[in-house]
């Protein structure tokens, strides 16, 4: 019976894979089995290029340099500064409304994105929800659903992941939601999926599909600790101040936010309600957050004087 659902979840994945690739693709690749999973078996049906993003000697750079070896495919490498990891952070942040934890663990796939060559970006989301990859989900005292997991991946896609596609005039391609995966997953009961290691079912489908077993095998950090997106964030800024300004008008207001922007992105976000300007300011040292809220100020003042002129 176990080797019947195994045989229907190979086909599924396989299939929902081959679905995307009626182009060139781009897969958003760490290294772990979610990813390197789906990569292998689009390079039957396409050509494919692989990203991997992280900070200088990553986990995830690492992991990928390996994987993309065993499976025998090309790897871009983007490797970048923390500094540059906040930018872009902050970048993604006036883009895309999220939260702080969801920055961290979204900037490797906005990188990938960024800089796709191919108009479809395929990754590994789901994975970890529906086969239950998530340490807490072993986690004593724990009750997961991981049907609700999964729904409510679905749900925050469309605010995340597909948005970030969007911007970058891309088209997303998630394999494991697709209906087929999740009814063949679903075939494996909780238990068997989260077990003691997590993905034991996505984990032996993947070896019967060809992937080389120390990759089917492999232990995966999250992206915000394997790529290092959450130590650049929270080593750089450890201080912010926030504060509004009202103006005469929500013309004015919007004016002022238009002009200051260039001179202060990376470091201050700001927002226009009505004819106030929002502005959060984050900096390394409280030095460097007064120096920061100085230089803004001064460009309000005269952007604001500009405009009223």
């Amino acid at each position: 019976m176990k080797n019947k659902r195994l045989e229907i979840l190979c086909n599924a994945i396989d299939i929902a894979v081959k679905d995307t690739c009626n182009k060139a693709i781009t897969v958003s690749f760490s290294g772990g089995i979610d990813s390197t999973l789906v990569a292998f078996l689009a390079k039957k049906y396409t050509d494919v290029e692989l990203i991997a993003v992280g900070t200088p000697k990553s986990h995830d750079l690492e992991a990928a340099k390996t994987a993309a070896e065993m499976i025998g495919m090309d790897l871009t490498i983007i490797e970048i500064e923390p500094k540059e990891m906040v930018v872009e952070g902050f970048n993604m942040q006036k883009k895309i409304d999220l939260k702080a934890i969801e920055v961290e663990f979204m900037l490797p796939f906005w990188i990938a994105a960024k800089n796709s060559t191919n108009s479809i970006l395929m990754c590994g989301q789901g994975a970890d929800e529906l086969f239950g990859g998530y340490a807490r989900f072993r986690k004593e005292g724990n009750i997961p659903n991981l049907s609700k997991e999964v729904n409510e991946l679905n749900k925050r896609l469309k605010d995340r992941e597909k948005r970030i596609t969007e911007v970058f005039n891309l088209e997303l391609s998630c394999p494991y939601l697709s209906d087929n995966v999740i009814e063949a997953a679903n075939s494996f009961s909780q238990k068997e999926r989260i077990g003691e290691i997590g993905k034991v079912p996505l984990r032996e489908a993947a070896q019967k599909l060809g992937l080389p077993k120390e990759i089917a095998n492999r232990k995966k950090k999250a992206a915000q600790y394997g790529s290092g997106s959450q130590k650049a964030i929270r080593d750089i800024i450890k201080h912010k101040i926030e504060f509004e300004i009202v103006f005469d008008s929500n013309i004015i207001a919007n004016s002022v936010a238009k002009s200051t922007e260039p001179e202060n992105i990376g470091w201050v976000e700001t927002k226009v309600v009505d004819n106030k300007l929002k502005a959060t300011i984050k900096a390394e040292n409280l030095g460097s957050l007064r120096e920061a809220t100085e230089d803004f100020m001064a460009c309000v003042s005269v952007a604001e004087k500009i405009t009223k002129q």
